[in-house]
């Protein structure tokens, strides 16, 4: 007989941070965020959300061109030069890893590959077909551009790195996709049921907070655009910005 707490528990694993955050998850959002603001300007951080209907194009076919193009407003978004970074999507290479423990997937996506002319960035070929993700992993792969190869931060002084590029997406506007991409259940390749997927570094949890604390750096007490968020991502969000409002 299945255990509902154990499987409760493992849920809460997946959707927490993969790496424990330095001073703790709250302590280190509000940190890294401010340390953002300083770093790529206000300015920033004020531009409108962006929504899923005003990025992903009607009619959106899941094309590898439709996804090229996809990218490119991610990358205008997220003031990235066109040209600066090459971008593939020829990931196949770990395709998807064992699981950590029973019944969970964990994909690589996405990698940002260090280049003797340009950098790259490298996609699997499947997120073409699911343009939520597609955004959410192309935000964080662009991220690793904007910090690690505009030299900002180094691997050796931000062991964080990771986290801190999931925050970054958020910091850009894009934090719906990276929060609606975070967790999700996809059929088994046996066609029995389904099994947990978790992308990302901060994850659903984490990131349901970061939004609470971005909207409240903005001044948005009830943000219209929280909407647009899965229900499980929504109320977090909704009860943490109401503990930071009071």
């Amino acid at each position: 007989m299945r255990n509902p707490i154990g499987v409760l528990r493992r849920r809460a694993e997946l959707k927490a941070p993969r790496e424990r955050l330095p001073g703790g998850r709250r302590r280190w959002i509000r940190s890294s965020m401010d340390w953002l603001i300083s770093e790529f300007g206000r300015e920033v951080l004020l531009r409108p959300i962006v929504l899923p209907p005003d990025l992903i194009p009607p009619g959106y076919d899941g094309g590898l061109a439709a996804a090229e193009e996809l990218c490119a407003r991610v990358a205008e978004r997220m003031d990235l030069p066109s040209g600066q970074c090459a971008l593939s999507f020829g990931l196949v290479a770990d395709g998807v890893r064992r699981p950590a423990y029973r019944g969970l997937v964990k994909e690589q996506s996405g990698r940002w590959i260090r280049g003797v002319r340009s950098n790259e960035i490298h996609l699997s070929p499947a997120l073409a077909t699911d343009p939520v993700a597609l955004v959410a992993i192309f935000a964080h792969e662009a991220g690793h551009e904007l910090l690690l190869g505009d030299g900002r931060i180094s691997f050796a002084h931000r062991p964080d790195h990771e986290p801190l590029t999931d925050l970054l997406t958020v910091f850009y506007g894009l934090g719906i996709f990276a929060a609606n991409a975070a967790y999700e259940r996809r059929p088994r390749p046996n066609g029995r049921g389904k099994q947990p997927l978790a992308r990302g570094y901060l994850r659903e949890a984490a990131l349901s907070e970061a939004l609470a604390y971005y909207a409240l750096l903005r001044g948005e007490r009830h943000p219209e655009w929280d909407r647009h968020l899965d229900p499980p991502v929504r109320r977090v969000m909704r009860n943490q910005l109401s503990v930071l409002t009071k």
